[in-house]
């Protein structure tokens, strides 16, 4: 017993050691549920967060996870201060960085109307010309979306009062996905409601500094295994009421 109890003490010391010893990368993310957010009981949780779980593992690397705005992230990621960006586009990292190749992360746009809309679906942008459009300038919405002009954009500081002002009759649509309404409270989401199809979906990869491209290409391999086994058509369906396929073909 006493040998067995050094060894296993030995290993732990070990196990420790290494782990004092793993080199860190910082990951700098906006939180973003159900894909990435911040957790009371460990440094990040959801479909991103256990993805990279696995990955540094298998790396033998600790995250650190760093919660701030996009801009803040890209400002950071600038001064050399993170590793990592979830989620940004090659245009939107410092020249070099690399990004995830292999779809994990959509954006899933549906058109969001007053309850009492005699829309019953979503069948084309023509669907809102002349309308009030709930406009957030923060957004990198599809170009399809950005190059449309048979609207008036009207200015909304983010999502959730996007569809405050949406029930409360100030615009007429607001494009966002499927969970926009979480955050308002009941009696302002019985005021609005969300049409099908999709009108739209933009991929939101990971980008890395130069040197990662073997972590990167980890995470590309994680992402084909959940789609392989169905588990990443499973997460939307479950979260966003379309399947994989569907937000797929949702690409402008």
């Amino acid at each position: 017993m006493r040998v067995s109890s050094c060894l296993a003490a030995g290993m732990l010391f070990g196990s420790m050691a290494w782990a004092q010893a793993a080199p860190v990368l910082t990951v700098c993310a906006e939180p973003w549920p159900p894909f990435i957010d911040s957790s009371s009981g460990k440094p990040a949780e959801g479909l991103v967060a256990d993805v990279l779980g696995r990955v540094a593992t298998v790396q033998q690397v600790r995250l650190k996870y760093v919660f701030k705005a996009a801009a803040a992230c890209l400002r950071l990621a600038r001064q050399g201060q993170v590793d990592a960006l979830a989620f940004a586009s090659a245009a939107d990292s410092p020249p070099g960085w690399v990004q995830t190749r292999q779809p994990l992360v959509f954006w899933v746009l549906s058109a969001w109307v007053p309850a009492n809309s005699t829309l019953q679906s979503f069948d084309g942008l023509a669907l809102f010309r002349g309308q009030r459009v709930g406009w957030v300038a923060a957004y990198d919405y599809p170009a399809v979306l950005k190059a449309h002009t048979d609207w008036r954009r009207v200015d909304v500081l983010d999502t959730q009062r996007g569809i405050q002002m949406l029930a409360g009759g100030r615009v007429d649509v607001v494009f966002d996905d499927a969970l926009a309404a979480e955050g308002v409270a009941g009696s302002i989401r019985q005021k609005v409601k969300r049409l099908s199809p999709l009108l739209a979906s933009v991929s939101q990869p990971l980008s890395l500094r130069p040197g990662l491209e073997a972590l990167r290409d980890q995470v590309d391999s994680e992402a084909a295994l959940l789609h392989k086994h169905g588990q990443l058509d499973l997460f939307y369906q479950q979260h966003f009421g379309s399947s994989l396929a569907q937000v797929v073909q949702a690409l402008p």
